[in-house]
């Protein structure tokens, strides 16, 4: 799957751009605050319908105009057409080969991205949602029954909630069976996926970091000893007291470690980012072995935090995977990508996107 083509207007600072990238690497150059994080931007609205900087509509749309527009033409086994129009009040219309349609999980499906910046070393410093939403992007393309388990769960946590909020437990039971058939669904899948991807994180953590020990350990998110119907039934009076559901897949987490210690502890920000890098090439694999899905790829500032022979490497491993690939940097000098035959190179200024030629 590749992008062939984009069309973005009225966001941010791109008032019009129109660009037809190559279907390997495309390497967007420019100063700092030109737009270059922005063009990235435009890819993950149309593949996700929101942002990776902000969730705020009125941040990404154009001063002085009401929407921004975008449109993309994707390749596959087929080709589809793509369009996002977002309002400031906060509204959005999301269109596949011209229809609306109301899922953004149907865009996901169609453009899978993988998104690597200077705050992405989040998923392994941040809270246990940012390893959860690693884990679950994978499940979404690789376990066709994970994302309605996913939706129901969500219902009936959010549901269970509310009366936990309004203190009634005579109806508590009424979303029980729903939190605890979906969450031990989502559970099972989860712990199946891990046991597919551990290979692969392992593959690339020797690559990148042929000196750590490395280690990944999965939480579930309840008791390890209880089942997850025993874990809801027990801590009834405790969560009346918190006013929230205490145990279930939400509250799952991936724990990374070095020789016993958490990476978050012992890691530089750069060793950080070469595992995060192991990581998203990990599901990258697993997605192409199993799905025959290459996921398209942005990455944000490569040279931030990696050295020459890293940022080769990475690049390296990436055409070895087939991907299509967009970085941005402020000086092409910057990267060496000998081992790509298809480059494209974009110079941004003020907004303005031309391809070098």
């Amino acid at each position: 799957m590749y992008l062939k083509r984009l069309e973005v207007r009225n966001l941010r600072n791109l008032t019009s751009v129109s660009l037809f990238p190559s279907p390997a690497l495309n390497i967007i150059e420019g100063k700092n605050a030109s737009g270059k994080t922005s063009l990235l931007e435009s890819i993950h609205l149309l593949a996700l319908a929101r942002s990776f900087r902000t969730p705020k509509s009125e941040q990404l749309i154009q001063h002085g105009e009401d929407s921004f527009t975008l449109f993309a033409e994707i390749q596959d086994q087929e080709s589809h057409r793509l369009g996002l129009q977002r309002f400031n009040d906060n509204r959005h219309i999301i269109r596949i080969d011209g229809n609306n349609v109301d899922s953004r999980a149907k865009l996901a499906s169609l453009l899978p991205i993988q998104v690597i910046t200077p705050d992405s070393i989040s998923l392994l410093i941040g809270g246990p949602s940012e390893r959860r939403r690693y884990l679950d992007w994978l499940m979404f393309h690789v376990e066709p029954n994970f994302h309605s388990h996913w939706h129901l769960y969500q219902r009936s946590h959010k549901q269970r909630n509310a009366l936990l909020r309004q203190g009634n437990a005579k109806t508590l039971s009424i979303w029980d069976e729903g939190v605890i058939e979906n969450g031990d669904q989502i559970d099972r899948l989860r712990k199946r996926v891990i046991q597919r991807l551990l290979p692969h994180i392992r593959h690339y953590a020797a690559l990148l970091l042929p000196d750590c020990d490395f280690q990944l350990s999965y939480r579930q998110g309840w008791k390890n000893d209880l089942t997850l119907s025993e874990s809801i039934h027990r801590s009834v009076d405790t969560d009346l007291k918190l006013k929230y559901t205490t145990n279930g897949p939400h509250r799952a987490d991936l724990v990374f470690k070095d020789g016993g210690d958490k990476v978050s502890e012992v890691f530089s920000r750069g060793q950080l980012k070469l595992l995060l890098c192991a990581l998203k090439l990990a599901q990258m694999a697993l997605l192409r072995d199993e799905q025959n899905i290459t996921p398209l790829v942005l990455i944000d500032d490569l040279p931030a935090e990696l050295d020459s022979h890293h940022r080769k490497q990475l690049l390296t491993l990436l055409h070895e995977l087939s991907t299509q690939v967009f970085v941005t940097t402020t000086a092409r000098e910057l990267l060496e990508f000998s081992a790509w035959s298809d480059v494209r190179l974009f110079h941004v200024e003020h907004g303005d996107i031309k391809e070098v030629v």
